[in-house]
């Protein structure tokens, strides 16, 4: 099992363990925790409190040293402003919620009317009231935010997470191109050769004028091919500078190679069942139906009465005061709600049809995912076993025949091209692989072993007993 923190990391975990004291908070509603759950990292809400100064160090720390895909992420989920601009949502939704929960304020009404003789005195109207549909609508109200800020804060992990995974893909492309590029490099090197050899063998006539040409373009498609990916690490490096949070140019180091392979294999049933339950979205997009379902509780008819109690008073022009209680409201004739609730069940449909929709997407993430990886597991496994192998013996066979005499120096250039060739290859299938590898941790809403191990699936022994599946 892959390890998933860095030195790094945990001098941010505890860095992060010494809350801002000095100016209340917002709470965000244990995204952070469910983050650091699901990809081992940690998410931070800058709030604007002494700690930032200490995180922005922090990140200076880490982006000195030769980047891993996990530090990367974890400078990406501190320094990214899009991190940050995501958790607003979840202040946006407690004030909502507190918002939900308050009653209106009092209406105060007076009126005077002037009397048309001195001697009387001016007659004085007034009311206070206060919203009778509150004592009633504050509880629905209420109930309603809550499952909007359940939603919200589903669907604000789920962002990060996204982001988390788009770094590391990211990551992983970027570190395959650097590594491909060193050995269509020295093709381009062994083709400069062959290129100079044939030109010297054409001027003599040792070469014909077909062979010379195809080798010519060889090389040439060769140095086009160092130029296209040297095109591929500059829209990379930019592309994970920005995914960093970084808007200049940051002078960092990414690591060499391309970890190790972690994957064998694991029941389709079981990845299903864990993405069907785990997902963010998916469960975002439930709390999005049991919302609307709740809300037609708020439309009904007695709200559009707008009824309001309190109590009133009259001082008439000959001075009697008069005070008793005070009613107001609206009659309900011509909308009575029927709109809203039109409107209300239209989305609660729209959102049952997306969560349907999103249902089948996930199942179908994770089929993809799966098999792709499988597929790449098998291709990697051929040039480990076979493949280089085989050129590497080519290779031999080819430097023990041209010690004797019995090789061209052009045959040896070419295989040794063709042995670069092999290594360039089997590197694109480990990239490809790492991509598939990111994307069934996406589908999965999390990292694969440590989401799996919190459910209880065994990894070895390809049993899964989440949820009754059983393999």
């Amino acid at each position: 099992m892959p390890s998933f923190r860095t030195t790094g990391t945990f001098s941010i975990l505890c860095l992060l363990s010494f809350g801002c004291t000095r100016i209340p908070q917002t709470n965000d509603n244990g995204v952070s925790s469910i983050v650091n759950s699901r990809i081992a990292k940690e998410a931070y809400w800058n709030q604007g409190c002494y700690e930032d100064e200490r995180i922005a160090n922090a990140i200076q720390v880490l982006i000195q040293q030769e980047l891993t895909a996990d530090v990367a992420v974890q400078i990406a989920l501190l320094n990214n402003p899009k991190i940050q601009e995501i958790f607003e949502e979840i202040g946006i939704a407690q004030a909502d919620l507190v918002e939900a929960g308050l009653f209106s304020n009092p209406a105060f009404d007076i009126v005077f009317r002037y009397p048309p003789k001195k001697e009387l005195k001016t007659n004085i109207e007034y009311s206070l009231t206060s919203s009778l549909i509150d004592l009633f609508l504050i509880p629905l109200r209420v109930k309603v935010a809550k499952a909007e800020l359940e939603q919200i804060t589903l669907r604000v992990t789920n962002e990060i997470l996204d982001l988390a995974f788009e770094v590391e893909q990211t990551f992983y492309e970027l570190q395959a191109a650097q590594q491909d590029i060193k050995y269509i490099q020295s093709i381009v090197e062994l083709t400069s050769i062959h290129s100079q050899l044939t030109s010297r063998q054409r001027s003599v006539g040792n070469v014909n004028k077909l062979e010379f040409q195809q080798i010519q373009s060889r090389y040439l498609e060769a140095k086009l091919e160092v130029a296209r990916i040297q095109n591929d690490i500059i829209r990379l490096r930019e592309k994970l500078n920005r995914l960093l949070g970084f808007c200049g140019d940051i002078h960092w180091k990414v690591s060499d190679s391309l970890p190790e392979i972690d994957y064998q294999g694991l029941p389709i049933d079981c990845l299903e069942s864990v993405a069907f339950s785990e997902r963010l979205d998916l469960q975002s997009a439930r709390f999005d139906v049991l919302r609307l379902s709740r809300m037609l509780g708020i439309k009904q008819w007695w709200v559009y009465t707008q009824g309001r109690l309190g109590i009133g008073g009259e001082r008439d022009p000959d001075g009697t005061n008069l005070i008793g209680p005070a009613f107001s409201g609206e009659i309900p004739i011509f909308n009575y709600g029927q709109a809203d609730r039109m409107r209300i069940h239209a989305e609660l449909r729209q959102a049952k049809d997306h969560l349907a929709a999103l249902e089948i997407q996930i199942l179908s993430e994770v089929r993809e995912a799966h098999k792709l990886l499988m597929n790449n597991l098998g291709i990697i496994n051929d040039y480990r076993a076979h493949i280089i192998p085989l050129q590497s013996e080519i290779l031999e066979s080819s430097e023990e025949l041209y010690n004797v005499m019995g090789l061209g120096i052009d045959r040896l250039l070419e295989n040794k091209r063709q042995e670069f060739q092999a290594y360039s290859n089997y590197i694109m299938s480990l990239r490809n692989y790492w991509m598939a590898r990111v994307q069934l941790d996406r589908a999965l809403g999390g990292k694969l072993y440590l989401v799996l191990s919190q459910i209880g699936c065994e990894m070895n022994s390809y049993e899964c007993t989440y949820e009754g599946v059983s393999e």
